[in-house]
């Protein structure tokens, strides 16, 4: 059984503090110079306020926007459009979203469209195993950007995920209906690298320890991933927090490590993201 989110206030997720780092003067993933860009360390569009002032190209931030894109409208869409997150495109937010139904037990699946303020979809997010370079036994083959399983919430502008259900079935006329999400794991992980990096970069310094994940963000190079990003395997308790970051201490001192939880006022998962190491640049 899938479990939900049951309340429907849009104010309910917190608004992230405002910071800002330092203008770093050149792209801290490519290195140029010219054409900056601002850049935020969790996406606008999730409600981050991490921001980073001349420190993207507008090519990389054209790269990094397309992945983080893909996450922001498919996986978490509806998320965004239940708690009124930002969008720089908000005239065109849809009115209604697609809901699959079956009409009769022995009918196909099919799609109709639902007002948004009535639409009932699933929060998802992948579980991982721990950062293969974190390990102290020797460590399995790698399986690149590869989910282990999925936490799953239900979710909807009413307070009861459940009775909507019930309430469309009989409103539609319909045998059944099925709240859907799609899991965009490659993109979902270049959002984490890029998160981790950027944070780490901003917290300590760009050039101030080598670089993992650069290739996986820039060129989706992903074959070894879950050698350095991975998640915690136990829940956590859901905190005040929009977002969580921060830079923690490992067992191997000489390696960057970022804990990130996104959306951790929902109690999702804690991710552990291995970004670079001390001592060779």
């Amino acid at each position: 059984m899938v479990e939900s989110i049951s309340h429907s206030l849009k104010r309910f997720l917190p608004a992230q503090q405002k910071k800002v780092y330092p203008p770093v003067g050149r792209c801290i993933y490519c290195g140029k110079i010219d054409d900056l860009t601002l850049e935020h360390v969790i996406p606008f569009g999730l409600g981050g306020k991490i921001e980073f002032p001349d420190a993207s190209c507008r090519e990389c931030a054209k790269i990094t926007s397309n992945f983080e894109h893909t996450c922001l409208r498919t996986m978490y869409g509806p998320l965004r459009l239940l708690y009124g997150m930002p969008s720089r495109r908000k005239k065109n937010r849809p009115n209604k979203l697609p809901l699959k139904i079956k009409k009769t037990v022995s009918e196909e699946w099919s799609y109709t469209e639902i007002e948004q303020e009535k639409y009932p979809f699933l929060i998802l997010f992948p579980y991982f195993t721990e950062p293969k370079l974190l390990m102290k036994d020797p460590a399995p083959p790698c399986r690149g950007a590869v989910a282990d399983r999925f936490w799953i919430r239900g979710a909807s502008p009413s307070f009861v995920f459940k009775q909507l259900l019930e309430q469309l079935v009989t409103e539609l006329g319909v045998y059944s209906i099925m709240p859907e999400a799609k899991a965009h794991v490659v993109e979902f992980c270049q959002m984490l690298a890029k998160i981790g990096y950027s944070f780490a970069v901003g917290e300590l310094g760009y050039g101030n320890f080598e670089p993992f994940l650069l290739p996986g963000i820039l060129k989706a190079e992903l074959s070894d991933c879950d050698s350095f990003i991975g998640s915690k395997v136990s829940d956590e308790a859901p905190s005040e927090s929009l977002h969580e970051l921060s830079i923690v201490e490992t067992d191997k001192s000489n390696y960057v490590l970022v804990r990130i939880r996104l959306l951790s006022k929902l109690g999702t998962p804690t991710y552990f993201v291995v970004v670079g190491r001390f001592g060779i640049v």
